[in-house]
This record gives structure tokens, sequence and C-alpha cells, in this order.
């Protein structure tokens, strides 16, 4: 399939799916005191047979209205069920029989958030609103705006266009994800082009070439070029491979963990097309020879892999497989066709060694995502998915990753999917289903996965 035809069809089945909500309002932050508030209006809102409005457990609303500037009754703030970072609302005042979501509503909402200085949290994840006492950050996983859930579909719509204005009485730079990085105490930001919302505020200085960026960070324009051309050969690389042009700017984001890392460990997320990194000092990132080492390869090659399995796949009792384990998987073909072979085979003994000693229980028997642990997601499922690709492969698994990409833009994917993506690209029927007995639905499948692992490749 040529590429510009597989990004007519992904852009016709996101169109069928759901409309694009658009959300606009104000965003007033005091970050010394770790207070936000927000007063948005959300419309284009889709229609959703069943739903919640998510928001952060921390935020308290002040009210709901309708369109007319009339109260809306709505459920959630006694005894409200808890979706990860966030309490679900509906509107309505009965969980039972909830009021049809609205095309619109407007909503008022205030939270205060610890603000990290000498001292540190146990934790920190993207989930985590984090402040201390340079920068506040917030992605669209922590749920600071409100978020849309259909519960039926098992889908989050976190995505939106925007027109927003932001207030801030400490800090000098404001940024939200998809749009340029702004100076001021009071700054617009407006996207036309839907986008999860991660929201990064402070005291920080930022870089730019041909339209990326990098926040919060003092390295200078020469090294900002040198590493925007060894991100765009691995752009190159995704989009030769899955036949999907990269062509949006990308913002590499520097930010500090308010949990104490281990001195030389670093750690980032995906908020596309927003790259955030702690413990990553960007002066390093180009050695002598002004290109990236393999270690960093990896790492953006995994970040970089979410751009086409992230958000779209997060879904359904396997929606970490989707997610983390093509995303690690992905990275591999980074890390040898960019970096080396051999660089290939440590990281493939490495994670053999991570799950040797786990249980795991077969993708075919998963009932919960949360079942998926980081073993699981980071590394058993991306060794699986390279055995497959060592049994059918290289040319094989590329026609099967397109193919997912597309069901992905009109259904959960399943194990099916996987099955008929498989097939579709001439795997036979007998062989596909010799290797899932063997591979994915045997309850001896981590020692099969690492026993052909460690004999293509080597062990420690």
């Amino acid at each position: 399939m040529k590429k510009s035809k597989l990004v007519w069809l992904l852009f016709i089945f996101s169109v069928t799916l759901y409309a694009q909500p658009h959300i606009k309002g104000t965003i007033e932050i005091d970050r010394k005191l770790g207070i936000i508030k927000c007063a948005f209006t959300l419309s284009k809102i889709p229609q959703i047979e069943a739903y919640s409005i998510l928001l952060n457990k921390g935020m308290n609303i002040m009210y709901f209205k309708d369109a007319s500037g009339e109260l809306l009754q709505y459920d959630g703030f006694y005894d409200g069920k808890m979706e990860g970072e966030a309490i679900a609302y509906t509107l309505g005042g009965n969980t039972s029989s909830p009021k049809k979501l609205p095309s619109s509503f407007f909503m008022s909402y205030v939270g205060a958030f610890p603000v990290y200085g000498n001292e540190y949290n146990s934790f920190d994840f993207k989930g985590n609103i984090a402040i201390n006492e340079k920068t506040l950050r917030a992605a669209e996983q922590t749920k600071w705006y409100p978020v849309l859930y259909d519960t039926k579909n098992d889908k989050v719509i976190h995505s939106y266009t925007y027109d927003l204005q932001i207030k801030t009485k400490d800090s000098s730079t404001v940024f939200i994800n998809g749009s340029a990085p702004k100076k001021g105490s009071e700054v617009k930001l407006t996207s036309t082009k839907d986008h999860p919302l991660l929201l990064f505020v402070g005291d920080y200085e930022y870089n730019s070439y041909q339209g990326d960026y990098i926040l919060n960070s003092d390295i200078s324009k020469e090294t900002s070029m040198l590493i925007f051309k060894n991100i765009e050969k691995i752009k190159s690389y995704y989009a030769m491979r899955l036949e999907l042009d990269f062509t949006d700017h990308i913002y590499l984001m520097n930010h500090e963990s308010v949990q104490k890392r281990k001195e030389g460990s670093s750690w980032g997320f995906n908020t596309y097309p927003t790259f955030a990194f702690t413990g990553l000092d960007f002066k390093d990132l180009v050695a002598e020879n002004n290109r990236f080492s393999e270690g960093t390869l990896h790492f953006f090659g995994h970040e970089f892999g979410h751009n086409y399995f992230g958000n779209n796949v997060m879904s359904g009792p396997l929606s970490w497989f989707w997610s983390e384990s093509f995303a690690e998987y992905l990275s591999f073909g980074v890390a040898s066709d960019l970096g080396s072979e051999s660089f290939l085979k440590d990281v493939l003994i490495y994670h053999t060694n991570v799950v040797k000693e786990g249980t795991f229980t077969p993708l075919t028997k998963i009932k919960n995502k949360k079942e998926i642990g980081e073993n699981y997601r980071y590394s058993l499922g991306a060794l699986l998915l390279q055995c497959f690709e060592d049994r059918f492969g290289k040319k094989q698994m590329n026609t099967i990753l397109k193919a997912l990409l597309q069901m992905a833009a009109s259904e959960t994917l399943t194990l099916n999917s996987l099955k008929r993506a498989a097939i579709q690209s001439g795997i036979d029927k007998k062989s596909y289903e010799k290797f899932h007995t063997k591979y994915i639905a045997n309850t001896k499948f981590k020692e099969h996965i690492i026993d052909r692992i460690e004999a293509k490749y080597g062990s420690n």
C-alpha cells in the first residue's frame, strides 16, 4: 500500500470514530503555592453512548454549566469512582441513569498540589502533577483538564484542539504540547490540530531549530542543530519502515523529577509530539563524531515508536502490550539498523535477564491491563515480538505493523487483530497457529521466548 493511501485511510478512520473536541478557557497558576485554577468550555463533544468525565483527584470542582449558563447536576463528588489518576464524573446526578453527554459544557475548578524543594517524593511518573521550585509539569495522563472516557469502548479521548489563556504569577515561560513555547506572565496558546495537553510552566529558556524546540536547557544553537539532525535519522527510519511520514515539529523537554533518582539514570515519556526527559544532559547527547550513541538511539527509538503505537492503541486489556511492547520492539530495529547488531544482542540479553525470575500470564488469559506489569510490557512482550520477527522476517513484520495501525484507527486491538494482520501479510494460518500456541498461549511461553532469544543471540 502506498504511503499516501495509508495516511488517507487513517484520516478517514479517525474522523469517523470520534468528532474532535475543542477546549477554550483560562488557566491561572501560582507555582510557588502549587495552585492551578481552570475555567474551561469543552465543545464539539462527540456522541458517546456511555461516558464519564475524568478529572484529576486533586482538583475541586466549583460547578458544571450548560451552554446557556444554567447549572448542571453531576455525580462523582461523593464516593466517586477512581479511574487511574482521576475521579470519574457523569452529568445528571444519577450514576445509574446519567444525563446524555451534551455537545458542550462549561466547568470551573481549582486544585492544590505539593511543591518540592530540597525534599523528594518516593515516586514520580507521567501521571503525576510535578511541581518544584523551577517548573510545573502536568501531562495528559494526570487529567489536569477534563478528559472524556468512552466506557463502553474503553477509549480515553484526551486530544483536543485548543484556545487557552494562561496566567502565571511566578513563571517566565509557558508551553502546551503542540504550540511553540512563549515568554510572559500572560500568554495565549492555540492549536487547530488536536493534541494531548501537556502543560509545562516555569523559569526556563528554550532553543529552536527549523520549528523544533528544546525546552529547559542551556545548550547552544549549534548543539541543538546536531541533536535534531540525529533525530531526523530516527524519524526517517520510521517513515521508511512504516511508510508513514513523520512531518510534525517536535519538542524535547528537560524536566526535574520530584523523585530522587540514582546518579546517571534517566527517564522519559512521550506526549506526542513532545518528548520529556529527566536525568538526561542534552549537552552529552551528541558525541565527538556528532552522532548519537547506541544507547541514545535505543532510548529515542522507544519514545519515537509511540508516535505509531501510543495513545491510539491504549484501549482494552492488552493495551500495555500494544503500546509499550511494540514501542520497545521497534526500538530494537533502531538500535541494530542505526547502531550495531552487537548492541542489539546486548539489549535483548538484558531483557531476558530481567524476566527470568518473574511469573507471567499468557496474553490469551489476560483479563485486565493491570496484569501486564512493567517487566511484561517493556521486556517480555518486546522479546515475544522479536521472536515473531526472527521467525517470519522483518518484511512480513513491517506489513503486519502497518495493518495493525489501520485496525487501531477503528477498533480496539486484540490477539485476533494480530492473527488477521499476520494472515493478510501472507503468513499461512498453520504457521501462525504454531507460533501462537508456543509463544503466546502456552503456560511456558516465557521459557520458550527466552530459549529462542538465547539460542540466536547468546546469553550472559
